[in-house]
């Protein structure tokens, strides 16, 4: 007896490429489980915007159907010279990748889940402690900033809190070139359209 074969539909691939091996790579795995998005996030090749950027030409060559999977740099400003920033973000349109990018650090995204906030951080250093506050008010927990990057459950603790980090981020008007930034929420919106 002849087997016969359905046609299933492959899910597009959500592929992420992040700076760190830790806060940002944990929030998109967590992301993707409980929004039922077929979402993978795995390292660069170090934490510079050039070697996401790098990554995510490597990794993009093992696909043979480009179709199948989008891939998304997240970028931190943290202490990129401006210029050479902007450039590797025009580079990664360039190349059809999205282009995730939170200034001064991935930790803003995080803080807009607890907080609505455009307050001018010094550097990411101070943004980073800013969401540990924040975050260690609101769950009564003492996480230092180090333990906090390390939570494998970031996402399922901020999950609630989603729809208001995205509205935050709507309602604060967030410029490309401002200080804080973060278009989190629209590559968020992008990746739940497919």
């Amino acid at each position: 007896m002849a087997r016969t074969q359905q046609n299933r539909q492959l899910r597009p691939l959500h592929l992420f490429i992040c700076e760190d091996s830790k806060s940002s790579k944990y929030y998109m795995q967590g992301l993707g489980k409980a929004k039922g998005i077929n979402i993978k996030a795995e390292e660069a090749y170090g934490t510079s915007p050039e070697n996401v950027l790098r990554s995510a030409k490597e990794k993009q060559k093992l696909f043979k159907d480009k179709g199948t999977v989008q891939i998304y740099c997240l970028f931190d400003k943290d202490d990129c010279d401006d210029e050479k920033f902007k450039k590797v973000i025009q580079q990664c349109k360039k190349a059809g990748f999205v282009d995730a990018i939170s200034v001064p650090c991935y930790e803003y995204w995080l803080l807009l889940h607890l907080k609505k906030t455009n307050q001018p951080f010094k550097d990411a250093q101070e943004c980073c402690e800013t969401f540990r506050a924040e975050y260690n008010k609101k769950f009564q927990t003492q996480y230092t900033v180090k333990q906090l990057k390390a939570k494998t459950d970031i996402f399922n603790d901020l999950k609630n809190n989603l729809d208001s980090a995205i509205a935050n981020a709507d309602n604060l008007g967030l410029e490309e070139a401002g200080y804080p930034y973060t278009n989190m929420h629209q590559v968020i919106r992008l990746a739940f359209r497919k």
